[in-house]
Formats: C-alpha cells, sequence, structure tokens
C-alpha cells in the first residue's frame, strides 16, 4: 500500500449518529467552536499550560491514527507509512500537508524530517480569536507530526514549528528529529509533549480494536449467511508501462493506419481499440467489434463482406457487410488469430485494394474503414507454423501496441477497482456500494491470470453478496484471500514453523473463524483444532 492510494471514503464510514475509522469513531468539530475553546483554554490557562494540552492532544491523536494505518494496511515501505499521516491530515481537512524525508537511518534511530502545512485550520482558528501572534501555533499539527513519526520509527520524534502564517510566515513549516539530534534546543520544548504514557494507551487501544474488528467480521458473515467496459480516460493510471500504452494511442490515434493490439486474455484489448477510435478523426462514425473466433468460418465470411441473396442457404436477402456498414468508422477485428487461411486472403485484398466482394457477386465495392486487429496469440509462431500469413501480419502491424498483464502493473490495480466498483454499482442499482480498505492488500497481493476481466468478475460478485453495500474481505472469493495469506505469511524455516505461522495468519485474517480457516486450509475443523492443540494455541 501507497499513501497516495488512500481515499477518505474507504477509510471511513459514514453513517447518520456514527462516524468510524474501522472501530475508531470519528466527529467532526466546528472550527469557530474550537477557536472559541482555545480562546477560554489560553484565557484560564495560560498560553503555556494551553500549548501543552493541545500539543498533547495532537500527539495523542498521530499515534491513534498511525496504530490505525498499522493495523488496516500492509505498506509497501516504512516511508509510505510515515506519508500516510501527511495523507490523513490532508484528507481530514486540517491542513494541506506536505512531508519530506531528508535523512533517516532506523538502525541508529536518527532522523530529519520535513513538514509544511498549507492553509493550516489551527492558523484560522488561533487568528479569529487573537490575530497574529509572535510566536507559532500550529501546536496540535506539530504534536501530531511527532506523535505520529514517533510510533511508526519505533524512537522519538520531536517536531518543533519554525515558520507560521500564524506569526506572519507564507507557510507553516516545522522541523523533525531525534531527541539526540535536536541536542540542547529541544529542552524548552519538551515540557509540551511529555507523553510517556501515551504509547501504552494506543496499544491498548490497537488492540482492543482488533478485537473490535474480528467480532464486526463475524457479525457480517452472520448477516450475509441471512440475507444470502472501461473507459480509460476515467481511471489513474501510474504504471510506466500502460503509460506508455496511453502515449503510443494518443500518438497513432489521430493517424489512419492500422493497429495490430496484442496481450493475454482480459488486458483490455477492446477498451483499448475503442479508445483510439474516439480519439481519432472517425470519432463521429461506427465503431464495429468483430470476435473473429466466436464465429464458423462461412458466418464469419458472410458478416465481414457481406453476400448477394441466394449466394448459400439461408440467405434470402442481399445482406452489407460489417466492412461496408463501418464506413468512415473503425472496424475491430478480434482474435485476428483465429481466421482461417481463405479469410486470411480476402481481408488482405480488403486492406491493399480498400475495397471487397460480397458472397456470390463479383462487384468489387470500395470501403471507407480503419482496422484495428486484436489476439493473445503470438502472430510470429503462427506465421512459422504457416498458420498465418506473413503479407496479411506486415498489412495489419503497421503500429503494433502490446497491452501487459494487470500483474505487472500492480499500480493500476487499486483505481480499476475502484472505478469498476462504480461501474457495478450502477449496473447493479447499488448507489452506496464502496470498497472497503481491508480488502485493498488482497487485491495487490493477488496476480490476477484473468487480468482486468476477472477483477471486474471478483468484484461484480462481491457487490452481489455485500448486504449493506459495503464489499468486505469475506466477499472476496477464497482462493483470492489465502493467495494473499500465502504471499505474506511464507518466511521460510522449518516445515512445522511454515504450517504454523500459515494456519495463524489465516486466523488472523479471518478474524478467528475457524470454520472459515478451515475452509480456506482445505481441512476439516476438527483437524483444525487438533492442529492448534499440538502448537498450544488453541484460544477457545
Amino acid at each position: 500500500m501507497r499513501a497516495e492510494e488512500l481515499k477518505l471514503d474507504e477509510l471511513v464510514k459514514f453513517s447518520e449518529g456514527l462516524l468510524s475509522l474501522h472501530g475508531r469513531r470519528l466527529i467532526i468539530h466546528d472550527m469557530h467552536a474550537f477557536g472559541q475553546f482555545r480562546k477560554d483554554l489560553i484565557d484560564m490557562a495560560g498560553v503555556e499550560y494551553a500549548r501543552r494540552i493541545l500539543t498533547r492532544f495532537g500527539y495523542y491523536e498521530g499515534q491513534a491514527d498511525a496504530a490505525a494505518m498499522k493495523r488496516i494496511f500492509k505498506w509497501e515501505d516504512r516511508t509510505e507509512w510515515l506519508k500516510a499521516g501527511a495523507r490523513l491530515q490532508s484528507m481530514s481537512g486540517v491542513a494541506k500537508t506536505q512531508l519530506k524525508i531528508i535523512s533517516l537511518d532506523e538502525i541508529e534511530k536518527k532522523c530529519h524530517i520535513e513538514v509544511q502545512w498549507h492553509e493550516s485550520g489551527e492558523v484560522e482558528e488561533h487568528l479569529s480569536q487573537f490575530g497574529q501572534s509572535d510566536n507559532p501555533v500550529c501546536w496540535i499539527l506539530a504534536g501530531y507530526a511527532s506523535g505520529y513519526c514517533s510510533f511508526c520509527l519505533g524512537f522519538k520524534v520531536f517536531f518543533i514549528e519554525r515558520k507560521c502564517r500564524g506569526a506572519g510566515s507564507r507557510i507553516c513549516m516545522a522541523e523533525g528529529k531525534d531527541e539526540k539530534s535536536w541536542g540542547g534546543e529541544l529542552r524548552k520544548y519538551i515540557s509540551y509533549f511529555e507523553a510517556e504514557d501515551i504509547q501504552l494507551k494506543v496499544d491498548a487501544l490497537t488492540k482492543e480494536l482488533q478485537k473490535k474488528d474480528r467480532e464486526l467480521s463475524k457479525q457480517k458473515l452472520k448477516l450475509d449467511t441471512l440475507e444470502r467496459k472501461a473507459e480509460l480516460d476515467a481511471v489513474e493510471v501510474h504504471s510506466a508501462s500502460f503509460r506508455k500504452v496511453l502515449e503510443m494511442v494518443s500518438r497513432v490515434a489521430r493517424f489512419d493506419t492500422s493497429v495490430l493490439i496484442t496481450g493475454e486474455s482480459g488486458t483490455g484489448k477492446e477498451v483499448v481499440s475503442r479508445y483510439i477510435h474516439r480519439l481519432s478523426p472517425r470519432h463521429g462514425k461506427n465503431f464495429i467489434a468483430v470476435n473473429c473466433g466466436a464465429l464458423p468460418e462461412t458466418l464469419l465470411e458472410g458478416e465481414l463482406f457481406g453476400y448477394k441473396a441466394g449466394a448459400f442457404t439461408g440467405a434470402v436477402r442481399d445482406r452489407i457487410g460489417l466492412l461496408e456498414q463501418a464506413d468512415k468508422g473503425t472496424v475491430l477485428l478480434d482474435e485476428i488469430g483465429e481466421v482461417s487461411q481463405e479469410i486470411q486472403v480476402k481481408l488482405l485484398r480488403a486492406l491493399q485494394e480498400r475495397e471487397i466482394v460480397r458472397l456470390g457477386e463479383n462487384i468489387p465495392r470500395k470501403i471507407d474503414v480503419r482496422i484495428i486487429a486484436a489476439t493473445n496469440r503470438n502472430l510470429n509462431d503462427d506465421i512459422e507454423k504457416g498458420r498465418f500469413r506473413e503479407d496479411l501480419y506486415y498489412r495489419l502491424a503497421v503500429v503494433i501496441i502490446e497491452l501487459p498483464p494487470l500483474r505487472d502493473r500492480k499500480e493500476d490495480i487499486l483505481p480499476l477497482a475502484r472505478n469498476l466498483v462504480g461501474k457495478v454499482s450502477k449496473k447493479l442499482k447499488l448507489p452506496s456500494l464502496k470498497l472497503d480498505a481491508k480488502c485493498l492488500d488482497y487485491l495487490m497481493e493477488y496476480d490476477w491470470p484473468g487480468n482486468v476481466r476477472e477483477l471486474e468478475n471478483v468484484l461484480e460478485r462481491a457487490a452481489v453478496f455485500s448486504g449493506d453495500g459495503a464489499i468486505m474481505p469475506e466477499h472476496l472469493p477464497k482462493n483470492l484471500v489465502s493467495t494473499a495469506i500465502r504471499s505474506e505469511s511464507f518466511k521460510g524455516g522449518t516445515l512445522e514453523s511454515v504450517e504454523r505461522e500459515y494456519i495463524l495468519s489465516i486466523l488472523e485474517k479471518t478474524g478467528g473463524n475457524k470454520t472459515r480457516a478451515a475452509k480456506i486450509l482445505g481441512i476439516g475443523t476438527a483437524t483444525l483444532w487438533r492442529k492448534l492443540k499440538e502448537m498450544g494455541e488453541n484460544r477457545k
């Protein structure tokens, strides 16, 4: 998981009377009301004590958010976990936060981190009550950054605000360092933190929330038992390989040249073909897709080139072929590698002469159409084996666009999944359908042999079984979940230790549900109980 992939509606459950971050209750407070609270606190307790309280408040909130991010996600690395804190602040509206790691040495427990807060809500609160200050006023934000980074790194990190819009600067900026790196400069700030007990409280809260998560998972399973193609420009593309594909598409679309699109089944060859058509000068005309592998030879020939009445049994009237129907438009010949040698010859003539002859006629008819071909076969191998004409290949493959499989562009899985959930919600009339954040790691770990088509089918199936419109891990296919668990649980070692790690990992993922765990393991419930007893892990 990466910080930039966090989405608010997947993290927070919004319902009347309750906002929840996976079991941790949230509230929304008004900026002006909190500004008044800040004023009362300063008036009653003084600036120093008020700053200490608000800094500690921020510190605790930062620790709690860091713990939640650890509990919910498996991060790509510690840097992404750190950046998630800045992303959370931005999503919650307290400030537009940018975090820069200048240096980090986890072995020596040293760090130097810089954070910038744009449009700080805390500054607005302070200015509304006191006007401009002589000193920085982002006390909660500095406390939050300190608490969050301290939890992530496992050693104390303290942020000191160097610039503040509340004190006349253009932006708010704070530096974060470990205690040793700060040296004597930290002495006048350390009293604002004094949060030795916070770590223990956060750890205890995290364990309680994990227990609550397991209980909620069990309840949702009970309720489920009782209740028993994509537009490319709408999807964010992060992978370099698919960005390269889109760059090629945007270049080739303008020119009226033949294109061959290759790639595994389900990678989106027809979607890319439609995208080429939509960007081309022919975009206002017909786009016709023909699955060449789905029709017998005689039917395919008649569909493509048309026929005259009486040309064969059942041809009771003249029929215009698809190559004529698509006049001034685009035709996609999908699965081109499946067509017979006879039809290959006719296609070659159509491409060379820009004319076709209907079945039962000998009159050439001019066509004005762009041809895009697609295949999941290796046509060079077919040429060597005599199954595909080399001259036709070179006519079709003026430009070749190879679509990478989904497993080779992991960065695109989450934006694709979110886009597909939106489509499924419209198709199934589930307006509140959303993807729960706990599903994200499972989707990222799976290899998707069926590519985008498989992803779409998995999400539609999960949506059907989602009781309240939220797709949870228990709605995903068993093989998908077990694959993800295996990939993260295997660490090597003896056969006995590997078995132990695997069983315990599955139990954790299923919220302690032994029946579900046994199904994933492919063993009986009694066998699972026996193995747990042997391991001394039978938690009744």
